[in-house]
């Protein structure tokens, strides 16, 4: 139940304070504000979401990407990119490999993945 409460907690301030939109995030920024090992860590989301630190944080930035690319069309994929911290071409990449289509023809067709 500890376990289940700080990952709650931690997944919390991750989104919340849109800490995934940091480009340089690395999992040592977690460990100290958090005061856990790497090694908790790794359990944690291996148990919780069945991921590694860089799928679980990639999982969120899409998630993010996909909203702002299907509602706010006014932002270029570049702009979007950067809004969840990644470079646009590695975007496109996760964002194909999560919805099967680039960002731009999801814009333009509104796929939804099921």
């Amino acid at each position: 139940m500890k376990d289940k409460n700080l990952f709650e907690h931690i997944d919390k301030a991750v989104r919340s304070e849109r800490l995934y939109a940091d480009g340089e995030l690395k999992r040592e920024a977690i460990h100290k504000r958090f005061h856990i090992s790497r090694h908790l860590l790794n359990d944690l989301l291996r148990e919780r979401v069945g991921m590694t630190f860089p799928q679980y944080i990639n999982s969120i930035r899409m998630e993010e990407a996909c909203e702002l690319v299907l509602h706010h069309k006014e932002l270029s994929i570049n702009e979007i990119a950067e809004r969840v911290g990644l470079k646009a071409p590695n975007m496109r990449v996760l964002f194909k490999q999560m919805y099967g289509v680039t960002p731009m023809d999801y814009r333009q067709h509104r796929h939804v993945k099921e």
